[in-house]
């Protein structure tokens, strides 16, 4: 995928990172430096460099903090396979494992210090949310849950799995 062609179409690029591209270049601008200082002092597998390493390597496969945050967040919206991220990037499927982890850390350490983490714990939930400007709040489709009727004997009735004859 090449990420610089697909900022030309904003819908699609939502509709793979949950960003348009204005808003993917704000996170970028505390992403790279927090990137870059991670790869200059470690490896990808977290181990400390004996050697700091002053820039990338000039045959990178996904050569730019742009291209790796793009990458991951495509990664994380579209929950890929391994394999399938590792094609649509040219990259291997151990390269995918590798990169995931430590850009995973980076952006959740860039989330943490705008203050854009989500809240885990149910009182700061309900005081986030009672802050909030707008009292309406959607609910994803997934985690509604089904109607169902309350009576026992039609319930029965309305969701059994025979099939049933029709007159």
């Amino acid at each position: 995928m090449n990420y610089v062609a697909l900022r030309e179409r904003p819908t699609q690029f939502l509709a793979l990172t949950s960003l348009l591209p204005a808003e993917f270049d704000d996170l970028l601008t505390d992403f790279t430096p927090r990137w870059e200082r991670y790869h200059r002092y470690h490896t990808l597998d977290g181990d400390r460099r004996r050697i700091p390493a002053h820039r990338e390597r000039a045959n990178a496969t996904l050569a730019g903090t742009g291209t790796k945050l793009f990458f991951l967040l495509t990664y994380l919206k579209t929950n890929f396979l391994q394999q399938h991220q590792a094609a649509s990037f040219g990259v291997s499927q151990t390269r995918v494992s590798r990169l995931a982890g430590p850009l995973l850390d980076v952006l959740n350490q860039t989330l943490a210090a705008r203050h854009l983490l989500p809240v885990r714990d149910g009182a700061q939930l309900a005081q986030r949310l009672a802050a909030h400007p707008v009292k309406v709040f959607t609910c994803d489709g997934v985690e509604r849950g089904i109607p169902r009727n309350a009576d026992r004997a039609a319930q029965e009735e309305e969701y059994s799995a025979k099939k049933k004859s029709t007159p």
